[in-house]
C-alpha cells in the first residue's frame, strides 16, 4: 500500500480555515511510513513500498506498545528539539545491521503517526479522518521512539507559530476525508514556510580541480509522462563526502552518450557534462522559479531513495 498524499496550497490563497469542517498539522520535515504493527514485530515500508526495516532497529520498540495496528507517518531524528532531515538522510541507505544500531544510538530516530489505516485487524481506510483519529488516540500515549502527531484548530496561529520555531509547515485535512491509499487528494492541503522541489539528476559536472568529485547537478522534473525538462544546474550543497560517494556510486551505472532532456540545455550548463539516465530523485530548496521555469538557486538537501522516479512532480 501507498500512502495518501497532499495536495499544494496555493500560497496566495492558503489553507482553509474552517476549523469545523477542517483539522491541522504540523507538517515534519521527515521520512515517509507506513508501519505495520502485528504481535510484537514492526515493518515499516516507505512511499515507494520499499522495506526500510533494517534502517531503523529503535524503532522495533514501537511492537510492544501496539498489538496490531497500521499506521501512516514521518520518522524524524530531532535535533535540539528539530527534525533534521541531515542526520535522517544518513540512515536512508542503510542495510547493515551493525551500522543501523551504531547510528540509532547517536542518533535515535522517533516515529511521528498521524494517522491509523488498520487496528484489530478492522481495515479504516473508508471511515473519515474524524473517526480514523478518535481510533488513533486510543491507542497507549507516546512511548519510547515513536509518539501522535497533534492536532490544532487555529490555522493562522499553527502557522505562525511553526514559522517561529523553523518546522517545515502545516498540513490541512478534512475531517469527513476517507484514507485514499496511492492518491493525491486535496482532502489534504500542504503549506510549507520553505520551498523543497524533488527533482531528477540527469547529468553531472567535475569539479573544475578534481574531475573525481562532482561538482553540479544538472536536474529536471516531468513535465509531462516522458518529458524531461530541465530545471536548472546545482552545485549548493555537495561539498559533503556522504553525498558525494552516494552520488557517485548511484549515477556510474546510469550514464548516457546524450541529454535525457527534452529541452535543449544551455551551452553554459551542458559544458563537460556527464549524461545519466534520469532514475535518481533528490530534495533541494529553492526560492522560486524563473519565467522560463529554471529553480532560482536551488540547494542540494538530500536523496531521496524512498521516491520513484515517477514520482517527481512540480510542487
Amino acid at each position: 500500500m501507498r500512502p495518501m498524499l497532499a495536495t499544494a496550497a496555493d500560497p496566495d490563497r492558503g489553507l482553509p480555515a474552517d476549523r469545523v469542517r477542517w483539522a491541522y498539522e504540523v507538517k515534519w520535515d521527515g521520512w515517509r511510513v507506513l508501519a505495520d504493527i502485528h504481535d510484537g514485530s514492526v515493518r515499516l515500508w516507505s512511499r515507494s513500498e520499499r522495506e526500510i526495516t533494517a534502517a531503523f532497529p529503535e524503532l522495533t520498540a514501537i511492537g510492544r506498545a501496539h498489538p496490531d495496528v497500521l499506521l501512516d507517518g514521518e520518522i524524524v531524528i530531532l535535533q535540539q528539539g528539530l527534525p533534521s532531515f541531515t542526520a535522517l538522510a544518513d540512515r536512508i541507505h542503510l542495510s547493515d545491521p551493525r551500522k543501523a544500531a551504531a547510528l540509532a544510538a547517536r542518533n535515535p530516530a522517533t516515529l511521528i503517526a498521524f494517522d491509523a489505516l488498520r487496528m484489530y485487524g478492522v481495515d479504516l481506510t473508508g471511515r473519515s479522518w474524524q473517526e480514523r483519529r478518535e481510533s488513533l488516540e486510543r491507542l497507549p500515549a507516546s512511548g519510547e521512539h515513536w509518539q501522535l502527531s497533534p492536532v490544532y484548530e487555529d490555522v493562522e496561529i499553527l502557522l505562525e507559530a511553526t514559522r517561529e520555531q523553523g518546522l517545515e509547515g502545516v498540513v490541512a485535512k478534512r475531517r469527513s476525508s476517507v484514507y485514499r491509499a496511492g492518491a493525491r487528494s486535496s482532502d489534504w492541503r500542504k503549506l510549507a514556510h520553505r520551498r523543497v522541489q524533488s527533482v531528477l539528476i540527469g547529468g553531472w559536472r567535475p569539479e573544475v580541480n578534481d574531475r573525481a568529485q562532482i561538482g553540479a547537478l544538472l536536474i529536471g522534473v516531468w513535465a509531462a509522462p516522458g518529458v524531461l525538462r530541465f530545471v536548472g544546474r546545482m552545485g549548493s550543497g555537495l561539498t559533503a563526502a556522504g553525498p558525494q560517494a552516494e552520488l557517485r556510486r548511484l549515477l556510474a551505472p546510469l550514464e548516457l552518450e546524450k541529454s535525457p532532456f527534452d529541452d535543449t540545455v544551455p551551452r553554459p550548463d551542458a559544458k563537460g557534462a556527464t549524461w545519466v539516465r534520469p532514475r535518481v530523485v533528490v530534495d533541494v530548496r529553492h526560492l522560486g522559479r524563473t519565467e522560463g521555469g529554471r529553480l532560482r538557486q536551488p540547494v542540494f538537501r538530500g536523496i531521496r531513495s524512498d521516491l520513484e522516479p515517477e514520482d517527481v512532480r512540480y510542487e
